[in-house]
């Protein structure tokens, strides 16, 4: 008697264990079946859960992992990113800087320049000569316009 019961539980298990077929057919349309997909559709491949609870944590934490792994790669990655830009700005900010110093020394030796010319023209002997001193002074003056030298004067 308990063999036969025993013979029937695993008649049974076989029962349950029946294969499952998942095909598109030509048409487009998605088919499931206890056969093997017919002649001319194509035979996808189904995404069986576990039935093992062992088996889904093995693959939950495996993905976990995945996940902690690549989001440690974008944070790593993003953190480069951010250095490399705030290296960027940083150069950026040194070549004005250098720009803004380069300027300002122009607009200083214009100023020693205007100031020059201004001090030959009280002193010119002729009028001539101060028509000529006044050309040059308003041709420094025009550079100083130019070169919007009143934003670079020391208070």
């Amino acid at each position: 008697m308990r063999i036969l019961m025993l013979l029937g539980m695993v008649l049974a298990d076989q029962a349950w264990a029946a294969q499952v077929y998942k095909c598109r057919e030509p048409d487009g349309r998605i088919a499931y079946s206890q056969q093997a997909c017919p002649l001319g559709s194509q035979r996808i491949e189904m995404n069986a859960q576990p039935f093992s609870v062992v088996e889904q944590d093995e693959r939950d934490r495996a993905a976990t992992q995945r996940y902690r792994r690549d989001l440690a790669d974008w944070l790593g990655k993003r953190e480069k990113a951010q250095q490399k830009a705030e290296a960027a700005a940083e150069r950026e900010r040194r070549e004005a800087r250098k720009k803004w110093l380069a300027e300002r020394e122009r607009c200083r030796r214009l100023g020693d320049k205007q100031r020059a010319l201004s001090e030959q023209m009280r002193q010119a002997a002729s009028r001539k000569a101060a028509d000529r001193v006044q050309m040059r002074l308003a041709r420094v003056e025009d550079q100083m316009q130019d070169r919007a030298c009143h934003l670079y004067k020391e208070d």
